[in-house]
């Protein structure tokens, strides 16, 4: 299902919920956003290292942008199933959630699929179109709850959230999902799902 977790510029995502994340979603991540001097930052790997996340974090304090932990569902395990996805030129993608959606080339995923049949012929043939308010709002009215995307747009320096209101706010953040999220690492008051939790070896019991 994966992860998804929007930071304005000058909040601090916790070195806490950034392990509490990649607990479940050790797929690979992503970032996309705009650093403090308004240039456009995109990064992708293809394995999840806590500490390396936790470093990107202090670095980029001051910038706004969207980060992306994968748990692998459909699509192989590489890179190139690693989010976000280039849509056109300036325009890129995340997603959360598993689209129920023709997968016509093996081992790519549901969300490849959707940026190459659907968004970017539509993104072609009509600029600025997924950065517009109402083509927002019909994508809400064809996606579930339980889907998110994030668009950047280069042009207009701005990050568009699809489904927002069905995503939770946590510390100045906004989060996909919280079942992603382990609560032993990082427990919430008032989760918008059920958190998971890794099982410890002590734990497991075998009938």
């Amino acid at each position: 299902m994966c992860l998804i977790i929007h930071k304005p510029a000058g909040v601090e995502i916790a070195e806490e919920l950034l392990a509490a994340a990649a607990a479940h979603n050790p797929d690979g991540w992503g970032l996309m956003g705009f650093d403090r001097n308004g240039r456009t930052r995109i990064e992708r790997r293809r394995v999840v290292d806590v500490a390396e996340l936790i470093d990107v974090e202090h670095s980029l304090r001051d910038s706004e942008y969207v980060l992306h932990l994968r748990r692998q569902t459909r699509g192989g395990s590489g890179i190139d199933n690693v989010h976000p996805f280039k849509v056109i030129d300036g325009v890129w993608l995340m997603h959360n959630g598993t689209l129920n959606l023709r997968t016509r080339v093996p081992g790519k995923s549901d969300t490849w699929h959707f940026v190459t049949d659907v968004l970017r012929p539509l993104a072609q043939r009509h600029a600025g179109l997924l950065s517009d308010y109402t083509f927002v709002q019909l994508i809400e009215l064809g996606l579930r709850a339980e889907h998110k995307l994030a668009l950047l747009d280069q042009r207009l320096q701005r990050i568009v959230i699809v489904n927002r209101g069905h995503g939770v706010d946590v510390d100045g953040l906004w989060l996909s999902n919280t079942r992603w999220l382990d609560r032993e690492l990082y427990p919430l008051a008032r989760p918008l799902q059920a958190q998971e939790q890794r099982l410890h070896v002590r734990q497991l019991r075998f009938a």
